[in-house]
């Protein structure tokens, strides 16, 4: 919510770091961190590239390229880098907020965490959560039992002797989830559950300080005090209310805590 709130990257950069702390230090054991960090490292980089090649706005010409080149012809500006690089860093931000629905709860905790009415859309969301992971294992599988047989990258059309049993095992798999929850009587009556789901000290802890950080910020957009970032027409460094920013730091607390296996 803060990320979306404004696009001041001060805010963006603290709750990243808040959410990145978080991820290290609750994350399960069977999930790895480097693999989110690099994609989302790539998803900055593309952001920044896109920025500086389609937007010529700023006083800081760093390269002017040729305007007969379609699109790309113009003042290659720092600040249109530096707004790329913003855009980059909320992306970042509001994945990293996200991935502890899949990195450190379990799939069977946020369905028991949702109240009744929503039992099949978490359902649907759990089934979703597991469905990338599960891809990502097969396709190294298959790689490397391809590469095993032979196999090696010989353009785009010889990925289809990898991307095809990926996508079969996908459906095989998600045939099989289906089946398993026909067995179980999936739909077939209320939901129930072999015991009841505990709150502990950090479940709540977290549930305080996140609704404490997105009504400070709410209130502060109200009151002015969170002022949105534009580096156009010249760079300039955004303002930041230190209220604002501990508002922020609130969200690393939960890896403050201790953790409970």
């Amino acid at each position: 919510m803060i990320v979306v709130l404004t696009n001041n990257p001060a805010y963006r950069a603290v709750v990243l770091l808040a959410a990145l702390n978080v991820l290290v230090a609750r994350r399960r054991r069977d999930t790895r961190l480097r693999p989110v960090l690099v994609f989302l490292a790539m998803a900055t980089v593309i952001s920044t590239a896109v920025s500086l090649a389609l937007s010529h706005t700023g006083h800081h010409v760093m390269v002017s390229l040729p305007g007969g080149i379609p699109v790309v012809g113009g003042g290659i500006t720092l600040e249109s880098g530096v707004f790329g690089l913003g855009a980059g860093l909320g992306i970042a931000a509001a994945a990293l907020v996200m991935a502890p629905l899949s990195m450190v709860l379990d799939a069977h905790q946020l369905v028991e965490a949702l109240p009744a009415p929503l039992h099949r859309t978490g359902t649907m969301l759990a089934a979703a959560l597991n469905l990338a992971p599960g891809i990502g294992r097969s396709a190294v599988a298959v790689r490397e039992a391809q590469t095993l047989r032979g196999w090696r990258p010989r353009g785009a059309r010889s990925y289809a002797e990898v991307l095809v049993p990926v996508t079969l095992t996908a459906l095989e798999n998600s045939i099989q989830l289906a089946e398993a929850m026909d067995a179980r009587g999936y739909g077939s009556g209320p939901r129930t559950r072999m015991s009841p789901p505990l709150w502990t000290d950090n479940d709540k802890l977290t549930l305080v300080v996140a609704i404490t950080a997105a009504a400070a910020i709410s209130a502060g957009r109200l009151l002015g005090l969170v002022a949105d970032w534009w580096p156009y027409p010249a760079l300039a460094f955004p303002s930041v209310n230190a209220a604002m920013v501990v508002a922020c730091v609130l969200l690393a607390m939960p890896a403050l805590s201790r953790r409970n296996d």
